[in-house]
């Protein structure tokens, strides 16, 4: 008999704290429905290990519903009571669905998870933009998980796209590179796709690769600007520079007012000049035909804008550079009068490049390469004219600072 009664009570004991916890998660309820969220909190957490609630779907539908209101609140009371209330309230939801075998609360957990996939996306551009790019990730990659599940089943372009740009800032490329696809596919900035992964491979030194998606990507977008401008620029990185050239007339098709277009075509003009003058240290047709549409380049490139140092250095050094050659030509002439006239020709080309070159210096005046410059020019000239050599003695002094 006292067995018996001993039993008993043990069964007694074990209802009472199933029933205890199953009143404790009743008051969890209670308390969020009064606003009271930190005792809701408090209530439900027990709840949520307990090994006799734990395994029930209500628990975790509750614990949803209390750190979702713990989100959403703008008492700074309750505000406080999680730093990540939103990822707390979606994970519950979550394991309530998979515990929730009779899917008493299937329809409730996925209204509430539908509107968290766009909580999340604000949450994932805040991180984004403070660039905590590891957490913006993880808002962006839940919003695509909620957004892939059947029962909601709708796209987030933008979570798709942004999930690719935080993977790519923190070198994951791999997955950069599928979320990127995924933007293509539903057509969201799928041009701009296209060129964060080519230029993500790049500076990777996949060079192949990024050249392929480029490829890929011009197949499909062939009048797209910053494509074409792409498509040039993995030329010039391989010294494809014929490739380069031809890619280059297509964009200024497109875009024929772009300064920095025309700069770049007049700088592969001078390269392919350059690879011309190595296989025949003479020159040539072919090489006097590069440096005539270098020339022609850059002077366009001016024109556009005539601040554009680059433009204006390039051709300064082409007419430098040309004069070099010509004199060289000349010092190999043993006849006297056609010696004179080649150095004429050679004296004239040095001084057009002058004023180019100073206007390079006008727009930077600490350009190594321009200061090395002006010093050879000025140097010639005050051989003959003395006026030249305060120049001289400037750019001189100016060398010995200059980078």
């Amino acid at each position: 008999m006292k067995k018996l009664t001993l039993l008993t009570a043990a069964i007694a004991m074990a209802g009472s704290a199933a029933f205890g916890q199953a009143a404790k998660r009743t008051s969890a309820n209670n308390y969020m429905q009064y606003g009271e969220l930190d005792n809701a909190k408090a209530a439900i957490d027990e709840a949520s290990v307990h090994e006799k609630t734990a395994p029930e779907a209500k628990t975790w539908f509750y614990r949803g519903q209390i750190y979702q209101a713990i989100y959403e609140t703008q008492d700074p009371k309750y505000k406080s009571l999680s730093n990540n209330a939103l990822e707390e309230a979606y994970q519950a939801f979550a394991k309530c669905n998979s515990l929730d075998e009779k899917n008493f609360h299937g329809d409730m957990t996925y209204k509430y998870m539908d509107v968290q996939g766009k909580q999340f996306v604000n949450e994932g551009i805040i991180n984004y933009n403070e660039k905590r790019y590891d957490a913006a990730l993880k808002a962006f990659e839940n919003t695509i998980a909620i957004t892939n599940l059947p029962q909601i089943k709708r796209v987030d372009s933008l979570a798709i796209y942004y999930a690719g740009a935080c993977a790519e800032q923190v070198k994951d490329y791999a997955k950069a590179e599928k979320y990127y696809r995924q933007a293509i596919a539903v057509d969201f900035k799928a041009e701009q796709s296209y060129v964060r992964i080519a230029r993500m491979f790049s500076d990777a030194g996949e060079k192949d690769k990024a050249f392929a998606i480029v490829k890929e990507g011009r197949a499909k977008f062939p009048d797209n600007q910053t494509l074409v401008t792409e498509e040039v620029n993995t030329y010039l990185a391989s010294d494809r520079h014929a490739e380069a050239m031809e890619a280059l007339k297509v964009a200024i098709g497109l875009d024929p007012k772009n300064f920095s277009l025309h700069f770049a075509l007049g700088f592969v003009h001078d390269r392919l000049a350059a690879k011309s003058l190595e296989a025949n240290p003479k020159g040539g047709a072919e090489y006097d035909g590069h440096l005539a549409d270098a020339e022609k380049s850059y002077k366009a490139s001016i024109e556009l804008n005539p601040d554009n140092f680059d433009a204006v250095y390039n051709l300064g050094a082409l007419y430098f550079n040309r004069a070099v050659k010509l004199n060289e030509v000349a010092n190999g002439i043993d006849d006297m009068k056609k010696f004179e006239a080649a150095r004429k020709i050679a004296d004239d080309v040095f001084d057009q490049s002058m004023p180019v070159l100073e206007k390079a210096y006008a727009i930077n005046g600490m350009d190594k390469g321009v200061l090395i410059s002006l010093k050879q020019l000025y140097y010639r000239k005050m051989t003959n004219d003395d006026s030249y050599k305060p120049k001289y003695d400037v750019v001189v002094e100016k060398l010995k600072t200059a980078q």
